[in-house]
């Protein structure tokens, strides 16, 4: 069996043998037309083979990542990217569809990786930061004392040097020597001081975590307020004018998918919580890109428009040139007659050459 031939039973009815309580008995040769069947006038006509027929193509087309087969992605004639249904396809493109995948340079193992990465809405680096991160909690998990311990600030202080600078915060007004004696003090009974001091650690480490939770959370919400912001200013990015030196110039219109590029460019962040407009910032050759299409943009575009205006007119002063030429040279033609030259006699004499 060909490879066309494969493909087009898949898309004809399979046949559905029809088993008799004797299996031994088996019709091998084709009924003819005058030959009685097994099958009875009165009987309803079976779904079953075109249920097995959905079945099949379906169970092929999953085989290569296509879940539903009246929902593939087909591109039209105008390039576009539409929903069609399998089977309402032309048998020609059915054929072809079936063609490449049957041709994919994949294998097996490729096309289930694909599949899977369709199903669960990921893309490969996605699942490597998935399996990596789970790995790392699943053996910190296990290893509680490897994971790595919160750093404070408060840390580098000693004790004295805690017991001097929340005296110092206390008591202002405290020279040094002053409380260098409290510090003496304090310190005549150790065990006490001790106690004293790991309290104020437990205290300051606490104000740090709660300063740093207020950060993070007021640089959320400048996020959440720049975000908004660009939202709002975005919507009313409508157009950009070509020429602006010409109060009537025409405008190029912005498309709501030229906006999601944008704000997608300013505001999605990748795994390290860094948006490509960040790294463009950080980049010199970016940031001198940007900093030519901020100040010179809008000049270039103007200048290319205004150049095409011109070559645009001139064209259009050329053509009407050359239709008035036309037209002249047709209405010349239509008034001009061909008049007949009249009949002469032979002359008889020079006088007669006058008349």
């Amino acid at each position: 069996m060909g490879e066309n031939d494969y493909y087009d039973s898949l898309l004809e009815d399979p046949v559905e043998e029809v088993s008799t309580e004797e299996p031994e008995v088996v019709v091998e040769e084709p009924i003819l037309p005058n030959q009685d069947s097994d099958t009875k006038p009165d009987e309803e006509p079976t779904t079953e083979p075109q249920q097995q027929e959905d079945d099949l193509l379906t169970s092929y087309l999953k085989g290569y990542g296509i879940e539903d087969p009246s929902k593939i992605q087909f591109e039209n004639e105008n390039g576009e990217i539409e929903e069609v249904d399998f089977r309402t396809l032309p048998k020609e493109e059915q054929l072809t569809m079936l063609n490449e995948l049957s041709n994919s340079a994949y294998t097996d193992y490729e096309r289930n990786v694909i599949n899977y990465l369709r199903q669960n809405n990921t893309d490969l680096q996605g699942v490597i930061d998935y399996f990596s991160n789970k790995a790392i909690e699943d053996y910190l998990a296990k290893n509680p004392d490897s994971a790595p311990q919160k750093s404070y600030k408060i840390d580098d202080y000693s004790d004295d040097e805690l017991y001097i600078a929340d005296l110092a915060t206390k008591y202002p007004d405290f020279s040094e020597d002053e409380l260098n004696a409290k510090l003496d003090a304090a310190k005549v009974n150790e065990e006490l001081f001790k106690k004293e001091v790991d309290s104020l650690r437990t205290y300051y480490k606490q104000e740090e975590t709660r300063q740093e939770e207020a950060a993070k959370q007021e640089e959320q919400l400048q996020y959440e307020n720049l975000q908004n912001t660009l939202l709002n200013t975005v919507k009313n990015f409508n157009e950009i004018v070509l020429d602006q030196d010409d109060p009537n110039s025409d405008s190029l219109e912005i498309e709501d998918s030229d906006r999601e590029q944008m704000m997608s460019y300013l505001l999605d962040l990748d795994k390290d919580g860094v948006s490509q407009f960040e790294k463009d910032l950080n980049d010199p050759a970016a940031l001198i890109e940007l900093a030519w299409l901020r100040t010179q943009g809008r000049n270039t575009l103007t200048g290319i428009t205004q150049y095409w205006k011109k070559e645009l007119a001139d064209t259009r002063k050329e053509l009407t040139k050359v239709k008035k030429e036309l037209e002249r040279y047709t209405k010349k033609e239509t008034n001009s007659e061909v008049k007949p030259t009249p009949k002469r006699d032979k002359a008889n004499k020079v006088s007669d050459l006058w008349i």
